[in-house]
């Protein structure tokens, strides 16, 4: 489970006094640049054209080996669910001047289907819930609702690259369901690459880029530009640790507002069995805006420990 379980990256509202509200939930919400398996993205062509294991001098004993191409049944749906405690130095709140510390959960609830359809090509569709409840008084409970169609390859003659677009559409509400503070639709496009993969370690990378095409306010449309670099060491099987940074521009359309934020975490998992993993974090996240005043700069510190269950049918 990658750090995306710490959580999706998205907009905010522009607001003159203080920071708008996703500048508020940025330390809580990680990137939302999905996480693909080049290995379960087996070419449509694996069973029409076989492909052979090079040439052995045991070939005229053992006769001509070919590599099997994968099942072509009905590919699986697969139900994610991560829940984790928290603790943040940066809670956010309705009057910025009363962020603080606070304890806060962390549910998330996801669908995902990863169909064929051809010439190596996958649909991409899923959709998932977060709900994130705070222990500090003044600080303010939302949930974020994110529901995504698109399609996703890997390209075997780029050392397996994996080239992705789709469609999203983004709700974030405040402690109640009917309760809409942000809303969006975008089109996030972009590449992952495993750079370097052996037996205990693995350094992979990623770019992508989002173009919102509405928000719920004209100035909170922007493009987003992200980098991302993750290096993970197995120290045994079931037990790895996983280092990552994710750079990114907020290229708002109006005003000419741009933000400039990383995150910086730290990941210790453990995989008792193929279907949970229980993981315990640390998270750093700066943002630096051109806004007036200062109002949308900030940084927070947040770390946990959460457990993860994943179930495919």
């Amino acid at each position: 489970m990658k750090s995306s379980h710490v959580l999706l990256v998205s907009v905010f509202i522009a607001a003159s006094a203080g920071a708008d509200v996703l500048s508020e939930l940025n330390p809580f919400l990680g990137s939302s640049r999905p996480d693909y398996n080049p290995a379960s993205l087996e070419s449509d062509s694996a069973m029409e054209n076989p492909r052979y294991a090079p040439f052995s001098p045991a070939d005229s004993d053992l006769g001509v080996q070919q590599v099997l191409g994968s099942y072509r049944g009905r590919p699986p749906v697969t139900v994610t669910f991560d829940t984790s405690v928290s603790y943040t130095d940066n809670a956010p709140s309705e009057i910025p001047s009363q962020d603080g510390a606070s304890w806060f959960s962390a549910n998330r609830l996801a669908v995902s289907w990863l169909p064929r359809i051809a010439y190596g090509w996958f649909a991409d569709i899923g959709l998932a819930q977060d709900l994130f409840r705070f222990e500090a008084s003044d600080a303010d409970d939302f949930e974020n609702f994110e529901p995504y169609l698109g399609v996703v390859k890997s390209i075997p003659e780029l050392d397996d690259l994996v080239f992705f677009a789709r469609y999203e559409y983004q709700r974030i509400t405040s402690g109640s369901l009917s309760d809409s503070s942000y809303s969006a639709q975008r089109i996030l496009t972009g590449f992952q690459k495993d750079l370097l993969l052996a037996s205990r370690y693995q350094l992979s990378a990623g770019v992508d880029a989002a173009f919102d095409i509405t928000a719920n306010k004209d100035e909170l449309e922007r493009n987003e530009y992200s980098v991302d670099v993750t290096y993970t060491y197995w120290f045994a099987d079931h037990l790895s640790s996983t280092l990552s940074w994710t750079g990114s521009m907020w290229d708002f359309r109006d005003d000419g507002r741009e933000d400039l934020s990383q995150i910086v975490g730290l990941e210790l998992t453990w995989t008792p069995c193929p279907n949970a993993t229980i993981y315990t974090n640390v998270f750093y996240t700066n943002s630096n805006s051109n806004a007036a005043s200062g109002a949308n700069d900030f940084e927070a510190w947040q770390s946990g420990l959460g457990l993860g269950l994943n179930y495919s049918f």
